[in-house]
């Protein structure tokens, strides 16, 4: 089994890890927006938001999906909402973004709220034999 990062080590290495491939794991939820963000797992370590600088962004990173032949199929985001997922995909950060004077640097997803995205090529929710060997590795 790999090491995928949580979403908590993703805001520690903001900036080194844009532009990167990486693998991460956490909470998929359904957003109001009609799209996807990945919260940390386990929720007792979550961070109550994401600061930079005098910006305060939710506490998770927006899943995106590009135009290549990963797209999303709704009916089955919508089950594996609240569920652990594993998600392989480039991270883009706000540590890149432009500064515009009187607006800031944004974000990514909806009302640029979030301080990162990840665009997915794979996407696979996290199965029972996996959580259970990561609970005997702690």
């Amino acid at each position: 089994m790999t090491s995928p990062l949580t979403i908590n080590e993703v805001f520690e290495q903001l900036s080194e890890l844009d532009g990167q491939p990486l693998e991460l794991e956490g909470i998929l939820i359904a957003d109001d927006s009609g799209g996807y963000e990945i919260l940390h797992y386990p929720n007792s370590a979550r961070i109550p938001c994401f600061i930079d600088g005098e910006t305060e962004y939710r506490q998770s990173i927006w899943l995106a999906f590009g135009n290549g032949s990963l797209q999303p199929n709704k009916d089955a985001l919508q089950r594996w909402s609240g569920k652990r997922v594993r998600v392989h995909g480039v991270m883009r950060s706000i540590s890149t973004l432009p500064t515009i004077e009187g607006f800031g640097k944004g974000g990514f997803g909806p009302w640029g709220l979030w301080p990162a995205e990840v665009e997915a090529y794979i996407l696979q929710r996290v199965s029972a034999d996996e959580r259970r060997e990561y609970r005997s590795i702690d």
